[in-house]
């Protein structure tokens, strides 16, 4: 009998916290070309695990407002859960049948926010 799993769509793994903006509206904002990297959607939401202070929380994806690249900006309320510097996990997931196959995008990240060869 089939049935709806919830999988891992895509992850942006061990990327780097570049900002983090307390007095500004909840989500991640993120750089294009991460955006375009993660293959993620503006709005959708992520889960953002830091792996340097063990802490987890859901927000949604905005793009960065601006030509740096590799930008990774944490604001509002879950900027208290990252700092700039800290190494984090951004993972995105879908539902599909329970009798589909799957495989997810995963990317390893620099330190500078660029795809690890």
């Amino acid at each position: 009998m089939s049935h709806s799993i919830t999988v891992l769509k895509s992850k942006l793994h061990n990327a780097t916290v570049t900002h983090a903006l307390k007095d500004y509206e909840g989500s991640v904002a993120l750089s294009s070309e991460l955006i375009k990297l993660g293959k993620f959607t503006m709005y959708e939401q992520v889960h953002l695990w830091n792996i340097t202070q063990g802490t987890r929380l859901t927000t949604y994806i905005m793009e960065y407002e601006g030509d740096e690249k590799g930008i990774i900006c944490v604001n509002g309320a879950a900027a208290h859960r990252a700092n700039p510097g800290d190494r984090i996990i951004l993972a995105t997931f879908a539902e599909i049948a329970s009798e589909d196959s799957w495989e997810p995008h995963i990317v390893i990240m620099n330190e500078d926010n660029t795809r690890k060869a």
